[in-house]
């Protein structure tokens, strides 16, 4: 086995914020999808994939604010965390850079075992936003699947 622990683990969990390997990657789960179609709801899910990734670039966009140094307040209510996705290739664009940007911290052996402003390692925080990412991925597969819209052009999972 080449690499330190740390580092094998940082590159699993850094694969994550691409999808993860068991999983198609969400380059490939947003391929292809209009702004009209990633507006759309299906009748009998809650969200659009527009608000799931204007979602999880919330939370994407509130940790890179925590390692930076910022404080920025936790929404108070969920309701909070799930903003007007806005415009969706800015919206879609800014997700995949801050995703890429977090994938690269989660591979960084040194950074991950950074304490974090409560005294964890930010190993612990990336573990868990990776985690809560691959999560909303398989959302954003389903309502891609309930608008007939799956698989994407170049292919994805479809058992």
């Amino acid at each position: 086995m080449s690499g330190t622990l740390g580092d094998t683990f940082g590159k699993a969990v850094g694969n994550l914020y691409q999808g993860g390997a068991a999983n198609v990657t969400w380059e490939r789960a947003l391929e292809d999808l209009s702004a009209a179609d990633a507006a759309r709801v299906p009748a009998t899910l809650p969200h659009s994939v527009a608000q799931v990734i204007g979602h999880v670039q919330f939370w994407q966009a509130y940790l890179l604010a925590v390692i930076a140094g910022e404080n920025p307040a936790a929404p108070e209510h969920a309701a909070g965390g799930w903003p007007d996705p806005g415009d969706w290739e800015t919206l879609k664009a800014d997700f995949l850079r801050d995703a890429a940007r977090l994938r690269d911290l989660a591979r960084d052996e040194a950074f991950v075992q950074t304490p974090d402003r409560q005294g964890r390692p930010y190993g612990v925080a990336l573990t868990n936003f990776a985690a809560h990412g691959v999560y909303h991925l398989g959302q954003v597969v389903t309502l891609r699947q309930a608008l007939g819209l799956w698989p994407p052009p170049s292919g994805g999972d479809t058992w």
